[in-house]
């Protein structure tokens, strides 16, 4: 069986009107997530509905080359495995592992060959 998709970004330098966009749009529910105090800011995003994946709109740190970004990311039992996957066919890490605070697993971005940005995520120890 292959890895499925399991969860999507919205990101963008003004997340908070993105939120208030999708929620007049689809009716969907944000909830602002932990890391705040960090200068992250991160809206969990509640579609109000049993089908499809999870998500959350994320505001771009002014570090970040780039105004927006749409990722999709799938599940993995090993970033790093994937990642040297990932650069033997020809794509290249952007983000390298990174623990997703408050035991939410951990993630990795990477680069396919055509330039599409994808997120890896590995679930956290206790949910496997």
């Amino acid at each position: 069986m292959g890895n499925p998709v399991t969860y999507f970004e919205i990101a963008a330098k003004n997340g908070k009107e993105l939120c208030d966009f999708y929620s007049a749009v689809f009716g969907w529910k944000m909830e602002q997530m932990p890391g705040a105090d960090s200068g992250i800011y991160s809206y969990g995003v509640d579609s109000q509905s049993e089908d499809g994946i999870g998500g959350h709109i994320f505001v771009l740190p002014e570090f970040f080359d780039f105004s927006n970004q749409v990722t999709f990311y799938i599940k993995v039992d090993n970033l790093q495995t994937y990642l040297q996957k990932v650069e033997s066919l020809g794509g290249h890490t952007f983000i390298p592992p990174q623990q997703i605070p408050g035991n939410r697993g951990s993630f990795a971005w990477f680069y396919d060959p055509s330039g599409n940005c994808l997120g890896l995520y590995r679930p956290p120890e206790s949910n496997e």
